[in-house]
């Protein structure tokens, strides 16, 4: 009897599990989109920035262009370092 009862009750969850996940407009079929990968630290500088920082330390240095230097907002919120 409680073996019956246990496994009534965990397809009961299941059932629930799965029909919460559905999209009812879509005729039943769950859809689910991942997350986009976050950004790598060194593009949030600027389009050129990112190919100055991985660039070999004894490379040639790279020319500045207009692009490589963003305005400074000094009410914006402080950049964390990676660690």
């Amino acid at each position: 009897m409680t073996r019956a009862l246990l496994t009534a009750t965990g397809l009961l969850l299941v059932g629930l599990a799965v029909s919460a996940c559905t999209d009812h407009k879509s005729g039943g079929t769950a859809v689910v989109t991942p997350l986009p990968p976050p950004a790598a630290f060194e593009t949030q500088f600027g389009p050129n920035f990112a190919l100055a920082y991985q660039a070999n330390a004894n490379s040639e240095p790279r020319a500045v262009s207009a692009s490589d230097v963003i305005p400074l907002s000094l009410t914006a919120e402080p950049t964390a370092l990676p660690k």
